[in-house]
């Protein structure tokens, strides 16, 4: 199954508190991606390290304030 990504500058990130201190030790290259299982990664093509977080409070952010969605024809 294809894995959809999408790229999100670390200052976007950092706003969900919670993810700060990952993102800002991950950060120094240019974009994070966010993942379909909602994860956070440093590099489009590897899945560590990686930032995870089950909550609802993260899940809403995700769509609520970073609007992520796997676009129709992906899903």
């Amino acid at each position: 199954m294809l894995r959809y990504s999408r790229a999100y500058p670390p200052d976007a990130l950092r706003a969900f508190e919670p993810a700060a201190e990952w993102v800002g030790a991950h950060a120094s290259q240019g974009p994070l991606f966010l993942w379909d299982d909602l994860s956070i990664t440093a590099d489009a093509f590897a899945d560590e390290p990686a930032y995870r977080d089950e909550s609802v409070e993260w899940q809403r952010f995700c769509r609520e304030q970073l609007r992520f969605a796997i676009p129709d024809d992906l899903g």
